[in-house]
Parts: structure tokens; sequence; C-alpha cells
């Protein structure tokens, strides 16, 4: 929003801020989840076995399917939800 603006009420701008953070958060588990999945395989498997980016989530995918790229996403999900639905609406609202 620019300063010239007329501003609605604090608590509109607030739960649209809120709402929208909600949306930020999910949607950033939900594309970056499969990536840190892939890096924490790539990690704990040792030395030269655990070969590239793509050959860890072909493997990924071969054996766990799609669940096994977003195993463990709900605490991150809702971490992140509530964190910048918060952010989002009281920047918003101030």
């Amino acid at each position: 929003m620019t300063h010239n603006e007329l501003r609605s009420h604090w608590l509109k701008e607030g739960a649209i801020g809120l709402g929208v953070g909600v949306l930020y958060g999910v949607t950033n588990v939900a594309v970056g989840h499969p990536f840190d999945t892939v890096k924490t395989k790539m990690q704990a498997q040792r030395g030269f076995e655990s070969g590239n980016m793509l050959q860890t989530f072909g493997k990924t995918l071969r054996h766990q399917g799609i669940i096994g790229l977003y195993r463990g996403c709900i605490p991150p999900l809702w971490g992140s939800g509530i964190y910048r639905s918060a952010q989002f609406a009281v920047f918003e609202a101030w």
C-alpha cells in the first residue's frame, strides 16, 4: 500500500494479511520441502553412494513415491503458516 492511498479499517487489512500469510507459508513448504528432503537424504548417505540430486530424487520417488518427498512436512507446514500469517497480519494492520 502506498502512503497516498485511503486505508480501510486496520482489522480488515490485518485479516487479509492473515489469509495471505497462511497461503504464503503453505506454498513455501509445499514447494520447498521436497528439496529439503532430498538434501537431507544426500547428507545422511555415506560418501559417494548418494550420487547427485536427480539420482536421489528419482530413487526416493521409485521407492517411496510422492509421499516420500513430503514425509515430515506437517510441523513445518503449521509453523510456517502461523509465522507468516502473524507476520503479514501485523505488518498490514500496523
